[in-house]
C-alpha cells in the first residue's frame, strides 16, 4: 500500500485543536459521529482490557486508551503515521505498543486476542474494494464476541451536496504559530469514481509572515450498505450505526 501520509503526517496534528490531539485527548474527538457507540463499547470493557487500534494516525485514540487504563496495541500501514504514534505513546511503556501493519497483515503480526477493535479516522475508506478482506483480517485478532466500532465520512452526502472549499471551523495557535486549515474537493460526476482533496494549512508566523503547506489525497468512497456487508461477509454480526441521511460522518458496530 502507498504511504498517502509519508509527508502530511508532520502537519498532520494542525487539523486539530490540542484537546483533541493533546496530552490528554478524548477517545473518539477526532471522529464525532462514532461517539456514541464508541462510548457504548469502551463501557463494557474490563479494566486493562486488550484494545487494538488498527487506523492509529498520530495516536491520539491510543493515548486516551492507555489514559484510561487498557492494554493498546496501535497499529497502522503508514511508516510516517506510526513514528509520531510512538513519540505521542512514549509515556504509556507497558501500557501501550505502536507496530506498522496493514489490516491484512494483522494475523501475522499480532499474537495478542482483543477484546475490542477500533478503526476511525475514516480510514476504511482506504481499502477501496477490499473492505470485506480487511475487515476479515481485523476479525481474526479479536476474541470471541469482541467488539469492533469503524467510522467513516458520509460519502453519499458528501457527493450529494458537493462542497467545494471547506474551512476547519477555527484557528489552531501553537507555540505562537496560527495554523488555519483547508479542504478543497474536487468530485467526479459518478459515485463510482474516487474523490481528490487538497489539504491546505495557511501558517503565520510571530511575525505576521504567511505561508503555506499543501497535500492531496484521493478517496474511493463507499455507501452505508457497502460497509454492513463488508463487516458482515468478514465474520461480524452488526449491531447498529449512527448513520444519518444529512450527517458528516457515522460509524457501525460489529460483534465477532
Amino acid at each position: 500500500m502507498t504511504d498517502l501520509y509519508v509527508d502530511f503526517a508532520a502537519d498532520y496534528e494542525w487539523l486539530f485543536p490540542d484537546d483533541v490531539v493533546g496530552s490528554a485527548p478524548t477517545l473518539g474527538a477526532t471522529s464525532p459521529g462514532s461517539r456514541a457507540l464508541l462510548d457504548a463499547a469502551v463501557s463494557a470493557l474490563s479494566p486493562g482490557a486488550a484494545v487494538l487500534d488498527c487506523a492509529c494516525g498520530v495516536g491520539a485514540d491510543a493515548l486516551a486508551l492507555a489514559q484510561l487504563g487498557f492494554t493498546v496495541t496501535a497499529t497502522d500501514a503508514s511508516a510516517s503515521m506510526v513514528a509520531r504514534a510512538r513519540q505521542r505513546l512514549a509515556g504509556q511503556a507497558g501500557q501501550a505498543t505502536v507496530l506498522q501493519a496493514e489490516w491484512e497483515q494483522l494475523p501475522g503480526k499480532l499474537t495478542e486476542r482483543y477484546d475490542l477493535a477500533i478503526c476511525l479516522g475514516n480510514a476504511m475508506v482506504h481499502a477501496g474494494s477490499r473492505k470485506a478482506e480487511a475487515l476479515r483480517a481485523i476479525r481474526s485478532v479479536l476474541k470471541p464476541g469482541a467488539r469492533i466500532v469503524v467510522d467513516s465520512r458520509n460519502w453519499e452526502f458528501m457527493y450529494r451536496s458537493r462542497p467545494r472549499v471547506v474551512p476547519a471551523a477555527r484557528v489552531i495557535r501553537r507555540q505562537g504559530i496560527r495554523c488555519q486549515s483547508l479542504y478543497i474537493w474536487t468530485f467526479p460526476e459518478t459515485f463510482a469514481q474516487p474523490c481528490q482533496a487538497e489539504i491546505v494549512l495557511l501558517f503565520e508566523d510571530p511575525a505576521g509572515e504567511v505561508s503555506h503547506r499543501r497535500y492531496e489525497l484521493a478517496f474511493q468512497p463507499f455507501r452505508p450498505a457497502d460497509l454492513r456487508q463488508a463487516a458482515q461477509d468478514a465474520g461480524f454480526a452488526w449491531v447498529e450505526d449512527s448513520f444519518e441521511p444529512d450527517g458528516g460522518t457515522y460509524a457501525i458496530a460489529g460483534v465477532a
